[in-house]
């Protein structure tokens, strides 16, 4: 049996950002006695593990998110107007965990990518290769340039802020008047023949500079997130559900749990659409779907070492310490599934089939 109270106070924490009384385990109380900040999941339960599955799977109340754009937006108001001063023209996009909104911390980090819009690189073989101009310059000497010049203005501009520049991917600054810790990305766009094509965004490349290995590196945020909110829409908001419940426990486990955010949305992109599409009084099924789906993964690693990410750039159990994080991850889930079986009926659970059907079965409004 976990400590529940623990978690939730944990949670609570995350959430809305009350350290102190996470620490004492406890809420603040109005004059009239009712629990100040209450969130809705909380008001749906009465028992400690019910609670924190249910919490678990919520998004963030939306002004958290908002004020993580706002920051966002602050600096790339300040690189903007002093790279176009400097000649340097720019876009910008965000990637992660905030614009998909499976982020599971009040101040959760914002990825700013910062895009260097004086050239593009493509696919020649694409049916629009041939409209495109050419380019001469450097392409790595310029995203050098943009990197160098990206530190300078956060320092300039954020002078009370820390700028850590040892980022081989991006600068990270954090502290002074941020309320939130904003990853600058330098970065290009690379069209792709799937965008020539298409014109639509999530088709489109993106090129990472790693400055200590002088490289470009390719990646696909817009494809990822493209498919991760296709498969929350096909489950009436089900997939992201199960990926912040994954992550929460993930935070909240005893043992590190060498899975990334990224892992985890993957393994759920994968996850059958009809096991993840409920009705929110029939959520804590998705405890049980995903308690039965990590089972499967974990008997079955020969299928497992297969599954690609959703932008296909790699697999997602792409070493071994990953395939014995998700035997960890499941065993946390085991462990919770149960803990949530008992409290719906207090005669014990003591096999998984038990388990299995009190949770598909359990209705709470």
């Amino acid at each position: 049996m976990g400590n529940y109270a623990q978690k939730l106070a944990n949670m609570r924490s995350r959430r809305r950002g009350q350290e102190s009384l996470a620490a004492l385990g406890s809420m603040s109380f109005a004059a009239d006695g009712t629990e100040r900040f209450t969130e809705a999941y909380e008001t749906r339960a009465k028992t400690d593990a019910i609670k924190y599955a249910l919490g678990a799977m919520q998004e963030l109340e939306a002004k958290y998110t908002r004020i993580s754009i706002e920051e966002g937006n602050r600096v790339r108001d300040q690189l903007k107007s002093s790279l176009n001063s400097a000649g340097i023209q720019v876009a910008f996009e965000y990637q992660g965990s905030v614009p998909l909104n499976v982020h599971i911390r009040y101040a959760s980090d914002i990825d700013l990518l910062v895009l260097h819009d004086g050239f593009v690189t493509l696919d020649r073989t694409g049916a629009r290769a041939t409209t495109y101009g050419t380019y001469f310059g450097n392409v790595l000497g310029e995203m050098l340039k943009l990197r160098s010049r990206c530190e300078s203005i956060l320092e300039q501009k954020f002078p009370a802020a820390t700028v850590d520049k040892t980022g081989a991917k991006s600068i990270a600054l954090s502290g002074g008047s941020l309320q939130r810790k904003v990853d600058v990305v330098p970065s290009h766009w690379h069209d792709t023949a799937a965008y020539q094509q298409s014109r639509a965004q999530h088709d489109r490349e993106v090129k990472i500079l790693n400055k200590d290995e002088l490289a470009m590196i390719t990646n696909r945020p817009f494809l990822h997130m493209h498919r991760i909110e296709e498969k929350d829409l096909r489950t009436t908001g089900g997939a992201k559900k199960a990926i912040r419940l994954l992550k929460t426990i993930r935070k909240d486990s005893s043992t590190e749990i060498q899975l990334t955010s990224y892992d985890i949305a993957s393994l759920i992109w994968h996850l059958r659409d009809d096991a993840l599409s409920k009705p929110y009084y029939l959520e804590l099924s998705l405890v049980a779907e995903i308690q039965k789906y990590l089972q499967y993964l974990v008997e079955n690693p020969g299928i497992t070492n297969t599954l690609d990410v959703p932008d296909q750039s790699r697999k997602i159990i792409d070493v071994p310490a990953k395939l014995r994080s998700l035997s960890q991850l499941k065993a946390e889930v085991d462990t919770l599934a149960a803990d949530l079986a008992n409290e719906i009926s207090p005669s014990y659970a003591n096999n998984r089939e038990i388990v299995h059907k009190r949770l598909m079965e359990a209705q709470i409004f």
